[in-house]
């Protein structure tokens, strides 16, 4: 028994040496037909290639199936990680400090938590790695980990989420240029000025601290948005300016 137990306990320290490529398989999978469903199910702005008529039976029939499928696979990962957890438990794994346990709890309230997060971030319109990433550094993540996983929760949430925008005809394309160029050259200086911190003290306090200014200045940001906007603007004017309020958004026609 002992032997069976290094055995596994060495295969176990050996596969996490090395990138998951099943779970990233399941992770662009996931990513890949949310995407697909988005595009074929058309909206306003955007024609259906199937002839889905936006509003319509098939519509809607379409955005449950895309939730259907986002349920399957976080079902498939969570038996996953609670396998995973007991098999390490079974031969005494030692978990490094910022190491998350998935047990059968874990793998409930977190993501429920995710969830919720996510949540109010589309609702008011701000990133969700804003909101993840304070949440992965109260659950004890270390923090260039929660850094790198917001970063990669960024990319396929924001393009998801942008698609959406498009096929809507909510987004601007103007403003997108500009934004993106503006995004891409903060990162790039952001992260040249983190690694060069981290590199010359040694501190991962620098990183929760840069999650913690960036939480803040966007709090008061989308308070001075919201406050200006009141004051600048009715409801009705509000829906004539974004095209109107249904759920088809911008009509094509």
């Amino acid at each position: 028994d002992n032997n069976n137990e290094e055995a596994a306990l060495a295969k176990i320290l050996e596969e996490e040496r090395h990138v998951p490529t099943t779970n990233i398989t399941m992770l662009v999978a996931l990513f890949v037909v949310v995407l697909f469903i988005n595009l074929m199910k058309g909206g306003g702005a955007f024609e259906s290639l199937i002839g889905i008529e936006c509003g319509g039976i098939g519509f809607w029939l379409s955005n449950a199936l895309m939730l259907v499928w986002i349920i399957l696979v976080s079902i498939r990962a969570r038996s996953y990680l609670v396998q995973r957890y007991y098999e390490k438990q079974r031969v005494h794994y030692v978990y490094v400090e910022g190491d998350i346990q998935w047990d059968s709890k874990a793998t409930i309230v977190y993501p429920l938590v995710c969830m919720l997060a996510g949540f109010f971030a589309g609702m008011f319109g701000i990133g969700g790695g804003i909101v993840k990433g304070p949440l992965m550094l109260a659950m004890g993540v270390h923090p260039a980990v929660s850094s790198a996983s917001s970063a990669c929760m960024i990319l396929f949430t924001s393009f998801t989420a942008t698609t959406s925008f498009v096929v809507f005809g909510l987004l601007n394309m103007q403003y997108a240029a500009v934004c993106l160029c503006l995004g891409f050259g903060a990162t790039i200086v952001g992260q040249l000025g983190l690694a060069f911190l981290m590199k010359r003290y040694q501190r991962n306090s620098y990183i929760a601290f840069s999650i913690g200014v960036v939480v803040l200045l966007s709090a008061i940001l989308m308070t001075i948005q919201g406050l200006v906007s009141l004051a600048e603007q009715d409801n009705d004017e509000a829906v004539d300016d974004t095209g109107g309020g249904g759920v088809c958004g911008v009509s094509s026609h």
